[in-house]
This record gives structure tokens, sequence and C-alpha cells, in this order.
């Protein structure tokens, strides 16, 4: 007679195929965070990475204003109007020659001028870097170059325009700041052209 064969066997490999079954059903465990990987970037990475943003309470705009230069400026005293023009507008750095940026704003000046009885004066300026003398001789030019584009402008209907220049002698601003350093703006301002007429 043959001995009972023993179930454990049977058992052992019944437990073994169940347990297969629950770990192929069981969901995936989540991966550790990835790092140097842009395709696997684990979700603690991306909450890790926000930061909330608290605006200020108090936000100051700016007055543009407050950093524009005028480039022109009128000036009326009785019955005579003075027009200033930056230099650096009509003309280039050092040079007597209009820009290409002048005509369009002496087309203007020239529009008001027809009809003007009495005569339209140009004056040049200059600021007070260099000598003297060179700066007479280039406010004079520039000044010249005013009055013949004017009288262009104006053709045979001109009224008498003049032309002089004043160097860096009537200056309206301080080329020094009150420590003494050098104002380039101050400069600016006194590179300049002045066209007064009656009206």
């Amino acid at each position: 007679m043959n001995a009972p064969r023993s179930a454990w066997p049977t058992r052992i490999a019944a437990f073994g195929a169940a347990a297969a079954l629950l770990l192929a059903a069981a969901p995936a465990a989540a991966e550790p965070d990835q790092e140097g990987d842009p395709d696997k970037v684990g979700p603690g990475q991306i909450s890790g990475s926000v930061h909330g943003f608290s605006p200020p309470s108090t936000i100051h705009g700016i007055e543009p204003a407050e950093f524009i230069e005028e480039l022109t400026e009128e000036d009326v005293r009785g019955d005579t109007t003075t027009v200033t023009i930056s230099a650096d507008v009509l003309f280039e750095f050092d040079k007597a020659t209009l820009g290409k940026g002048a005509e369009k704003t002496l087309a203007g000046i020239a529009d008001r001028l027809e009809g003007t009885s009495g005569t339209v004066e140009v004056v040049g300026h200059s600021d007070g870097i260099g000598e003297e003398s060179y700066n007479q001789s280039l406010s004079e030019k520039r000044a010249g170059s005013v009055q013949k584009a004017l009288e262009d402008a104006l053709g045979s209907g001109a009224p008498e325009i003049t032309a002089s220049g004043k160097g860096s002698g009537d200056p309206i601003a301080d080329e020094k700041t009150d420590k003494g350093d050098d104002d380039p703006a101050g400069r600016a301002k006194n590179r300049r052209v002045e066209i007064s007429f009656q009206g």
C-alpha cells in the first residue's frame, strides 16, 4: 500500500499563484522624483518649484514729463514771439549743415512766418566747450543755415530775415553742477537757435 502523498506542495503552489495575482492587480508604486531628466519630473519637484508672489501694497508710477527734455520752446513777450530750438535737433555734433530732422521743424516755423510784418531774427548759440572764437564762428554759421532754410521755404514772400551768432556768450543754463562737475544737460540747453518775430 502506498503512503498518502502530503498536501503541502499543492497548498504552497496555490498560495504562490494567489500572491502573484494580487501583485499584478495592485497599482504600481510611485517612482521617486528624478533629477536632471525633463521627461521624468515628479509631482514633488513641481510643487517645490512653485513660489508665491506678493506684490507691494503701493505701486508708484513714473511721470514721463520728468524725464523729457524740451527740444523746442516758445516765449511770448508783448508782440514778439521767440521760438528756441535745440541745436541738437537741427544739426549734427559740431556741424553747421542742417540735419535730416531739421526740415520738418523749420517748415512749421516757416508756416508761422507767412505774412509776418517786421524783421525775423535768427540767433545761434553754442555751449562753452572749446575756443570762444570757434564757438562764435559755429553759432554764426548755424544761424545762417537756418536763415537760408526759412527763406527757401517762404520763397519770394519771405519777410526780411537776419542771422547772427553769440557763441557761448549768452548761456541760459549752468554747465557745471553744484559739485563742479560737467553738466551735459546744461550744455545741451545752451546749444540752441532762437528765432524771433512779430506776432
